[in-house]
């Protein structure tokens, strides 16, 4: 079997600075070339190169460098969206790239793909079923569609889909329901991690002995996120716990309101306004600069509303290396996310509970179908900071509970969430594919069950 994976054209695929769906389609791929042959299709502009990364992995890549209208198209956007909210998400808008997605396609066309998954970018789906009209084409969401998108637009991309899934049932539920049209072949994927760069458990005896406790966060620093929600909770921490050090991980800039909030969600958009309303513009314009971390006006926001006995105790590290990261998860002692969006499957907290750390998040999308409750985490209620730092102090103070929720969390990551299972079933449902097996029912893959420690 010969399958091909479609970046959208904003991601980061390889290390070392890559972003949360290159993470997981390079955490897929590496897994499925076990069993077929992969390419991984990405714009050029984002990777200098793969080469390394081709030979350790057996995956084939393919890289395109964006033309000079694509980039004009984007910017044109990106002026737009500085003067204007859209009415349309830049992730499923017409104009991202549109010639990327064509030389895609005409690039699959002679690689005769048995199987083509689209990684979330389903504005290529009707270009590409055109140019391949025998490969099943799997659409993969990783976030929710909001309102504001036309679902005229959608519905009629989805009839060259022959399979949607999604990372969470969360997501799931939510598009049959939008696009009932499509239930019987929206079914659930969860992502997972690559176990290999997590090979051992945290060291809980360092924990104890470490005077100054390390509450990491790692994901973008934009509003949605609520890390505004997280500094105003460190800050209650910190005052009852002085020996205490935030860091703060991921890419600083506002990822637009449209791709992450309701525009109908009229009192979560007055909540939110204040941080767009200066110079608004999307973290994902600069795309060509991962690791060169551009100051944004919410990081001005969330660096001038800290108190300054507390703003000591904080690091802002931006974007930093992959193996940098996996070396922040072990020399933390508790895990913090707090979005206040609907999160679409939120791969940190799974890293994190790999890692052994115990994972204080919201109530959010999918990360109810990831961290369990009193098991391997301890979940609150989104924007209020009371809750979130009465957990996180809690587990500051507790050492036994720190430990036994951080054990629980990696196993259950081992049974459930790592990409060798992953991998397993998405190859038995391209085989069920490319041999006419579409279920009758939607079929998840069953791995949301209650976890017994």
């Amino acid at each position: 079997m010969k399958i091909a994976f479609v970046s959208q054209p904003i991601d980061t695929v390889v290390p070392p600075y890559q972003n949360s769906v290159g993470t997981c389609t390079l955490g897929a791929a590496r897994k499925l070339a076990r069993y077929a042959d992969i390419l991984v299709y990405g714009l050029k502009d984002n990777h200098r190169s793969a080469t390394a990364h081709q030979a350790e992995s057996g995956v084939n890549f393919r890289f395109f460098p964006s033309t000079l209208r694509d980039r004009m198209l984007f910017d044109a956007q990106n002026k737009y969206a500085s003067l204007f909210h859209r009415t349309t998400p830049i992730s499923t808008s017409s104009w991202l790239f549109p010639d990327y997605g064509r030389q895609v396609a005409v690039d699959l066309q002679h690689e005769g793909c048995d199987v083509i998954h689209l990684q979330h970018c389903s504005q290529y789906a009707p270009i590409i079923r055109t140019l391949n009209p025998k490969a099943k084409i799997v659409l993969h969401l990783h976030a929710e569609w909001f309102s504001q998108i036309d679902p005229a637009v959608i519905a009629a991309r989805l009839q060259a889909v022959d399979l949607l899934t999604t990372v969470g049932d969360y997501v799931t539920e939510k598009t049959r329901r939008t696009f009932p049209s499509i239930a019987r072949r929206c079914e659930t994927t969860y992502n997972g991690v690559d176990i290999q760069e997590f090979p051992r458990d945290a060291d809980y005896l360092a924990g104890r002995k470490r005077k100054v406790k390390r509450i990491l966060y790692c994901g973008a620093v934009s509003p949605h996120k609520g890390v505004h929600v997280l500094f105003e909770a460190f800050a209650l921490v910190a005052r009852q716990y002085p020996d205490v050090q935030l860091d703060v991980v991921g890419p600083l800039g506002n990822y637009p309101m449209e791709e992450t909030f309701d525009l109908q969600d009229i009192e979560t958009i007055k909540m939110v306004a204040p941080f767009y309303e200066t110079h608004s513009r999307a973290l994902i314009g600069p795309i060509f600069h991962y690791g060169r971390s551009r100051k944004s006006e919410y990081l001005t926001y969330l660096e001038t509303t800290l108190p300054l006995d507390v703003a000591g105790k904080v690091s802002i590290l931006g974007m930093i290396p992959r193996q940098e990261v996996l070396d922040r998860y072990y020399s933390s002692d508790v895990f913090a996310f707090p979005p206040i969006w609907n999160e679409g499957f939120g791969l940190p907290p799974v890293e994190a509970m790999a890692a052994g750390l115990p994972v204080v998040a919201t109530r959010s999308g999918t990360i109810e179908e990831t961290v369990v409750e009193g098991q391997t985490g301890i979940l609150v209620e989104k924007n209020h900071a009371g809750e979130l730092a009465r957990a996180l102090l809690l587990l500051v103070k507790d050492d036994a509970r720190r430990e036994a929720l951080g054990r629980a969390g990696r196993r259950r990551v081992l049974k459930l969430f790592t990409w060798s299972r992953v991998a397993a079933g998405m190859i038995a449902r391209y085989e069920q594919l490319c041999a006419g097996e579409i279920s009758q029912r939607p079929r998840a893959v069953a791995i949301n069950q209650k976890f017994n420690s």
